[in-house]
């Protein structure tokens, strides 16, 4: 992961950290895993997104293994989103539960 990938999921999370503590989310594990993933689901997100993916799009369908490369990308940062929407699900349905008390 690039090192400017790295800030923006620091950046993020101490912001989404702070929106959770004023809606009333408690400091612990719940807490820090909210916005630890829901950061770095954005951040990968959007690289993915602007990056990987068009990346992808542009090589010539003769690079077979810059396309062969790229495939391997795209199935990495795919499982790194699908591991962290797993991680992130069961605080995920406490943090809904708990705004749709409010």
């Amino acid at each position: 992961m690039p090192d400017s990938e790295t800030s923006a999921i620091v950046l993020l999370q101490t912001q989404l950290r702070q929106r959770l503590i004023d809606l009333g989310i408690p400091n612990g594990l719940p807490l820090e895993n909210l916005s630890r993933h829901l950061a770095h689901i954005s951040v990968l997100g959007r690289s993915f997104a602007e990056h990987t993916l068009p990346l992808f799009l542009s090589v010539a369908v003769e690079h077979n293994e810059s396309l062969a490369a790229l495939g391997v990308a795209l199935k990495c940062d795919l499982d790194e989103l699908r591991d962290a929407l797993i991680d992130v699900d069961p605080d995920l349905i406490a943090l809904t539960q708990l705004l749709n008390q409010r």
